[in-house]
């Protein structure tokens, strides 16, 4: 989502909005592994692989798990509209599940 540029041309005008989302959950983890070096080590590619990544980041912003709407720009199939639920596992807060459907 945020450091490949072919995602960026797939949510087109939208990126930004859905990019600063998922960072915002992101951010809504971070207290799980905030001490994992790995956790440190994907905090430093985002910052070097999206520009935009550490503003958002240091904004501070926290959003726990959604549903909505998204729109897509395919390369084959064009515009694709979807419907997501994100569940989140009471027993393990390291697990998600996002739901997509077309409109």
């Amino acid at each position: 989502m945020l450091t490949n540029p072919a995602t960026r041309r797939l949510f087109g005008a939208s990126w930004a909005e859905e990019a600063r989302r998922i960072v915002a959950q992101f951010r809504a983890t971070h207290d799980l592994w905030a001490g994992d070096p790995a956790f440190r080590d994907l905090l430093a590619r985002l910052r070097e692989g999206c520009p935009e990544f550490a503003g958002w980041w240091e904004a501070h912003d926290v959003s726990g798990v959604a549903a909505g709407r998204k729109s897509l720009i395919h390369p084959k199939r064009g515009r694709l509209k979807l419907e997501y639920a994100s569940f989140q596992a009471n027993d393990d807060p390291a697990l998600k599940l996002v739901i997509y459907t077309t409109v």
